[in-house]
């Protein structure tokens, strides 16, 4: 095992629809056993409409142009050199859950993984790249492994890559968006004893439900609810202006407007239908997943997750504890605390992040 980063500077990079974020890490002093971060680097840059839609890239040149511009000279910040870089797979062409296989441990390998991906998997096994992580004390029956299971279309692994290299970039890895997630939201090395969490990732374009459970991931699904839904559903019914749309929806959030009276029922129907989906998720984890510990809270994290009052709303309504999360906690730095709210669009860049400061050890 490497005792420091072969890769120095790596950093990491997520690829959304409609931005990059960049965050670099620097390991600092090790106090009780557990590493300190500094962000020398916090990076964002904006995507033209149509560059990557759904999570497909539809204009590979002018992503590639957007990732040079971030990587280039910030005002007083210095251009980033090092080609090193942990990126995400988005997660609506992403499949992730955690299974469980009828045999032991040290039969398990790659050959075993892609016959039982294909009783889970929605496409063709030929279709899609496979990763796998073998789970460590989920079951007490030693002839029963569990395994976290993840996959994405190959054209789609071959395109991200392909957009990296074209920027002189070189990918140590490429990891499933929620992943990168979890690692950011959930504290590290606390054990939750007969409870899960779900974290509720809320963005402009895409959002999902993660639910962790007993030191893993169990399974994730996407939401039919974002930013762009909201803006485009106040559009349809006010006859208003994009611009204007966003600007009313980040200054009422889930509270009444004055200029516009039917404002307010319109978001709330879209945030009740959001109650739904995230109930259906729960119980599909409760009903379907071997042992499930019941979700006592929910934390947020996406940058629609700031939506005024929404976290009182999902604690109204699904009677769980619904907080705003802190991206920074696992960096262990007081220097990085920002204020609430207002960095939960850098979850999963900074969960790459922390992947590539810590390559290869953390997997």
């Amino acid at each position: 095992m490497f005792i420091n980063n072969p890769f120095h500077n790596a950093f990491g990079l997520d690829i959304g629809d409609s931005s990059l974020k960049l965050v670099r890490l620097e390991k600092k002093v090790r106090l009780s056993g557990r590493a300190q971060y500094e962000a020398p680097d916090i990076r964002q840059i904006s995507l033209p409409a149509g560059c990557i839609v759904g999570g497909e890239i539809r204009q590979p040149e002018l992503a590639r142009e957007k990732i040079k511009l971030l990587l280039d000279k910030q005002n007083d910040a210095p251009a980033i050199r090092t080609s090193w870089v942990v990126a995400d797979l988005p997660v609506s062409k992403t499949f992730l859950k955690l299974i469980r296989i009828s045999a032991p441990e040290n039969e398990v390998n790659d050959e075993t993984m892609r016959l039982e991906a294909t009783k889970h998997l929605p496409l063709d096994i030929k279709e899609m790249d496979i990763d796998w992580q073998i789970i460590h004390g989920q079951t007490l029956k030693p002839s029963a492994t569990f395994v976290l299971l993840g996959a994405t279309p190959k054209n789609i692994v071959k395109s991200y890559s392909n957009l990296l290299k074209s920027a002189a970039l070189t990918p140590l890895a490429l990891e499933i968006e929620d992943i990168s997630i979890a690692r950011a939201m959930i504290t590290a090395n606390k054990e939750y004893q007969g409870e899960a969490r779900a974290i509720l990732d809320l963005g402009g374009s895409r959002s999902s439900l993660i639910i962790y459970d007993k030191g893993s991931i169990q399974f994730s699904s996407l939401l039919n609810f974002s930013g762009d839904l909201i803006d485009n559903t106040i559009i349809d019914h006010l006859k208003i202006e994009p611009a204007a749309a966003t600007a009313l929806k980040n200054k009422n959030g889930l509270n009444y407007s004055d200029q516009y009276p039917s404002y307010l029922k319109i978001v709330t129907e879209l945030s009740e239908k959001l109650v739904d989906n995230i109930y259906q998720a729960i119980m599909f984890y409760r009903d379907h997943f071997y042992e499930p510990n019941p979700v006592t809270h929910i934390t947020m994290s996406g940058g629609l997750s700031a939506l005024i009052n929404l976290d009182k709303f999902l604690s109204d309504k699904l009677q769980i504890e619904s907080t705003l999360g802190n991206v920074w906690k696992n960096l262990f730095n007081p220097s990085l605390e920002k204020e609430n709210g207002k960095d939960l669009a850098m979850a999963s860049a900074i969960g790459l992040a922390l992947k590539a400061a810590e390559w290869p050890i953390i997997k």
